[in-house]
């Protein structure tokens, strides 16, 4: 089976990132811990940031996936702020970074892209026109990252209260 070149840059950069944060990562480096060729670097990613965003949609992908197989929304964001949770430290030295406005601008397009997937693959109690649910999603895309940025910066975080009262604040059809 073929190595995916771009999980194991991605996989390495995160690890390194846990380890000593992002604006100590340079391409350089990335590549001796990879054991990877400069070329074979620039084949897959244009740059640092592109890795990051790159790695921020897989994730959201995987989010989905186990999302998509939950029973209730409060379920499926429930997957999602564990997910956060889980990756706290990554998402806290990511966002200590001097490119926060970048990351930040990542996440929020990773949370909107993993919202509309949701909203298409899933039967749900919204009812919105396609104007409406465009505006609606990059409200919730950037409200729902703007409280797991402030919640995993807290020690606890009662992850089934959060969905729940999310999910609260959802029009239903009807309404």
């Amino acid at each position: 089976m073929p190595i995916d070149m771009k999980t194991v840059i991605s996989n390495t950069f995160v690890s390194m990132v846990k380890q000593k944060g992002i604006d100590k990562i340079t391409v350089k480096a990335l590549i001796e811990a990879c054991d990877i060729s400069r070329q074979t670097f620039y084949y897959h990613f244009q740059d640092i940031m592109e890795v990051i965003g790159w790695s921020l949609e897989q994730a959201a992908k995987n989010m989905l996936a186990k999302s998509l197989e939950a029973d209730t929304p409060e379920e499926a964001l429930g997957i999602l702020i564990s997910s956060a949770v889980e990756n706290r430290t990554l998402i806290r030295r990511l966002l200590d970074s001097q490119k926060r406005e970048q990351i930040e601008k990542l996440f929020v397009h990773a949370a909107r892209t993993y919202l509309q997937e949701l909203i298409r693959n899933k039967p749900h109690k919204v009812a919105l026109d396609y104007a409406d649910t465009e505006i609606a999603l990059d409200f919730w895309a950037f409200g729902i990252t703007g409280l797991l940025f402030k919640y995993t910066a807290q020690d606890r975080i009662d992850v089934e209260n959060l969905a729940n009262q999310i999910c609260r604040l959802l029009p239903e059809k009807g309404e």
